[in-house]
């Protein structure tokens, strides 16, 4: 298995630009096609106006968000010209309400979206929707990328944050193609439980799978030291030079996750590494 087609979501032409480049690199690594969707969002609600204004401002609105796909996909189709991949562009003009089922139709078609981080400093409702509707709507692994990283793409040292759930061996099925050709691929479990199945051997099962796909595996079981188990998982990706952090996206429910935080959110908005997440 590899990942043979990609694709992305821009909708701002001051933003996603960092996140085309990493996943035009990561088309050229992995031999894919990438697929861009340049979306004009038409965010206004028409119950602001009076009635008088109200169809002037709809149309005005369109028209704006129109010009602003069209630019977004001239100045993409430009940067793509340059670049020895195989690709295509889609411009799409929409109200806020159709983005999500429409990105659900269109990139369930994928293997892999690459999106920016939908919870950091510079993301926006938008880039929330786009993560959700991919993940959740389309049912694809997504790969965060945060704002302003670059490079060689390089996944020599993948970190997955085990926890025996069903999100989290969807994630490390979707990361498969990664980790087989990683230096080494460690499976972190904190504070797993001590009454289960795989109590005399945590994450055994998972290495055992990985293995069998050629990854070079290490288990690393470590005790909670900090409140916040997100922090814990970055901190110790950083000390370890991690490339890559894979785990499964919204353990809990979703309204709990919005309400309360939790693990997946946290990552979410202070991931210093790429995060490939599945559900």
């Amino acid at each position: 298995m590899s990942y043979t087609s990609i694709a992305t979501f821009l909708h701002d032409p001051a933003r996603g630009l960092g996140t085309l480049d990493y996943a035009i690199q990561a088309a050229r690594k992995w031999g894919a096609h990438l697929y861009v969707i340049c979306a004009g969002i038409d965010s206004t609600d028409p119950g602001f106006y009076y009635a008088g204004a109200q169809a002037i401002a709809v149309q005005s609105n369109l028209e704006a968000a129109q010009i602003g796909a069209t630019t977004l996909e001239q100045n993409t189709r430009a940067r793509l010209a340059r670049e020895d991949i195989l690709w295509d562009v889609e411009a799409v003009t929409m109200m806020t309400g159709g983005l999500e089922p429409f990105l659900a139709d269109h990139m369930r078609f994928y293997d892999l979206a690459i999106l920016p981080l939908p919870y950091g400093d510079s993301g926006t409702m938008l880039d929330v929707a786009g993560f959700e509707a991919c993940l959740f709507g389309a049912d694809i692994p997504v790969l965060v990328v945060p704002d302003g990283k670059k490079g060689n793409l390089s996944m020599e040292r993948v970190m997955i944050a085990w926890d025996d759930g069903a999100e989290a061996l969807a994630a490390a099925k979707a990361a498969a193609p990664l980790a087989t050709h990683a230096e080494v691929t460690d499976i972190c479990l904190i504070n797993p439980p001590q009454h289960g199945i795989d109590r005399s051997d945590p994450g055994g099962r998972m290495a055992q799978m990985l293995t069998r796909k050629g990854a070079k595996v290490q288990v690393t079981v470590a005790a909670q030291r900090q409140h916040d188990i997100a922090a814990q998982l970055l901190t110790r990706a950083k000390e370890t030079g991690m490339d890559l952090l894979v785990m499964g996206g919204y353990g809990h429910s979703r309204l709990r996750e919005a309400v309360l935080g939790g693990v997946t959110r946290s990552i979410l908005r202070k991931a210093h590494l790429p995060v490939l997440m599945a559900h």
